[in-house]
């Protein structure tokens, strides 16, 4: 199973749709493409902002993808898979496009990491949340600094020592994961897009001004989000969390 990655540009509006079979989890090939087309967009003088989703409508982001974490067999490439995550989050902070994110359905692991580096979060009443690495023997170490940069120390400790319990979106908006909590399902795209289109009639160069402001602090996170991808990888390589892996693709 493969998954894609498709951009879009219309209105100013560059959107980024990526999906995968396996409830949107993300393959090494996904995370860089995810990548590229935001290096890419940072430098379009055409795009305003950019609207980041996934397919489908259940799932927004099942984090890494377990095939790909059971087939880890070194250090070296286990690093590199997970140095994936980290220049995606990289790239979405570097970027002076402001990132508005779409949330339509459950988040888990890394699909929070990716809500997390965003600069903005819409989501809808079905998108519960959960980090749910220290079950399969890991922990969530390369998205800490972003998810701990939105909701504090305090949840994310929470969400990180509680693996296998969601929670709800209502959660996700007191905690401040996402900025707006659409009511309806049925609404989040069309009041999305209206949000998104009205963003776009203010300054360009305002809107990058304010994204640099609100990351700053965050210049030496290259060098953590490395060294975090080093210390995920040896322990996905533990007996156990290869244990864990296999037990959810058998």
């Amino acid at each position: 199973m493969k998954g894609t990655v498709h951009t879009q540009i219309e209105n100013a509006i560059a959107t980024i749709t990526f999906q995968h079979p396996a409830s949107n989890s993300c393959d090494p090939e996904m995370l860089a493409e995810m990548s590229d087309s935001i290096k890419n967009l940072s430098g379009h003088s055409a795009v305003k902002l950019i609207l980041l989703q996934s397919g489908g409508e259940k799932t927004f982001c099942a984090g890494a993808s377990i095939t790909h974490l059971s087939e880890l067999k070194d250090l070296k490439t286990a690093t590199e898979f997970f140095k994936g995550f980290g220049r995606l989050i990289l790239e979405m902070k570097v970027s002076p496009k402001i990132i508005v994110t779409k949330v339509q359905g459950k988040a888990v692991g890394g699909g929070i990491g990716i809500i997390a580096a965003s600069d903005y979060v819409i989501a809808g009443p079905n998108s519960e949340i959960r980090l749910s690495e220290l079950f399969i023997g890991i922990g969530p170490l390369v998205i800490a600094p972003a998810v701990i940069r939105k909701i504090g120390v305090s949840n994310f400790t929470h969400l990180s020592l509680e693996p296998t319990q969601w929670k709800p979106a209502q959660w996700g908006k007191e905690s401040g994961l996402f900025n707006k909590l659409v009511q309806t399902q049925e609404s989040l795209t069309t009041e999305t897009n209206t949000w998104v289109l009205a963003l776009t009639q203010y300054s360009k160069e305002a809107l990058c001004q304010i994204k640099k402001t609100a990351w700053q602090g965050t210049d030496h996170w290259s060098d953590l989000l490395d060294a975090n991808a080093a210390e995920t990888a040896a322990l996905a390589l533990t007996d156990q969390a290869q244990a864990a892996f296999k037990s959810f693709i058998k």
